[in-house]
């Protein structure tokens, strides 16, 4: 038999493929000496943590104790796996999935300078990535405890403003302005409640209406609107970017977790057959 047909036989095929497995493992497994090792780079960092911590150099006694103190505790790790005390501890249990989430999460590929999957995110999700609408209005307030009826005295407010009297001549002092330029809604609710704003939602242009609030009864006239519109990627990318990279993030853990579901299924056969199928669906 030739060495090509050799090549060609199942079982050399699957002996290779084995070797190959166990000399990459040989290559990329961690060395379980490493951490009990006190090379010059060791002794660096040791001395310069100790520096910053004692706000001066080290002498060969503190270097020493801060290194028998680290070695120590690699010790007791090993021995505390050994003894099996990792097992079964809800705190070890969530500070190791805690680190391999975020050990998951610095593999994904995030780059705020992508300005094509930004704009992508954006457009595909253009509420959130938008301006709220805006408008502009001049308010007259009949204020509350000034007036026996306020609703009647802003009723009163409105004759004389559809009349042409001046909105600054007219009506109590305020907290707030009486004129405003283009905000969104939610500047009104913040300034006056939010009844105010809701009322502000349908009210024609140019129009006087009574509005209600916590202070009185306002004359209330929108003078102009402003629709909602996409925010361009200047004004968008802080948000954009923050709001990328945790999708990136979250896809890069789902895939290793889609991983591991795979290379560690779960045992379903002692579930009722609809249960299982359900937690299959999941792929459990």
């Amino acid at each position: 038999m030739t060495w090509r047909a050799l090549l060609r036989e199942p079982l050399v095929q699957f002996l290779l493929v084995g070797l190959a497995l166990f000399a990459l493992h040989a290559r990329v497994r961690p060395d379980p000496d490493r951490a009990m090792r006190v090379d010059p780079e060791r002794v660096a960092r040791a001395r310069a943590g100790l520096a910053e911590r004692l706000g001066r150099a080290p002498d060969d006694r503190e270097l020493a104790a801060a290194l028998r103190d680290a070695l120590d505790d690699e010790r007791m790790v090993r021995e505390a796996v050994r003894l099996g005390l990792d097992r079964d501890d809800p705190i070890v249990r969530r500070r190791l999935i805690q680190k391999l989430r975020l050990a998951y999460e610095s593999t994904a590929d995030v780059d705020a300078r992508d300005d094509a999957a930004l704009l992508a995110l954006r457009d595909a999700e253009p509420a959130r990535y938008s301006a709220p609408a805006r408008l502009a209005l001049t308010q007259v307030l009949a204020a509350r405890g000034r007036h026996p009826d306020p609703e009647a005295a802003a009723r009163e407010l409105v004759r004389r403003l559809e009349g042409g009297a001046d909105p600054a001549e007219l009506g109590d002092p305020g907290p707030h302005a009486r004129r405003f330029g283009l905000r969104p809604a939610g500047d009104y609710a913040g300034m006056f409640g939010p009844e105010f704003a809701a009322a502000l939602s349908d009210m024609p242009e140019g129009t006087w209406s009574i509005v209600q609030s916590q202070l009185g009864a306002h004359a209330v006239r929108v003078d102009d609107r402003a629709p909602a519109e996409l925010l361009p990627l200047a004004a968008a990318r802080p948000r954009l970017a923050a709001d990328l990279a945790e999708r990136r993030r979250a896809e890069a853990v789902q895939a290793a977790l889609d991983d591991l579901r795979r290379s560690d299924p779960a045992d379903l056969d002692a579930l009722p057959a609809d249960l299982a199928a359900a937690l299959t669906e999941q792929g459990l």
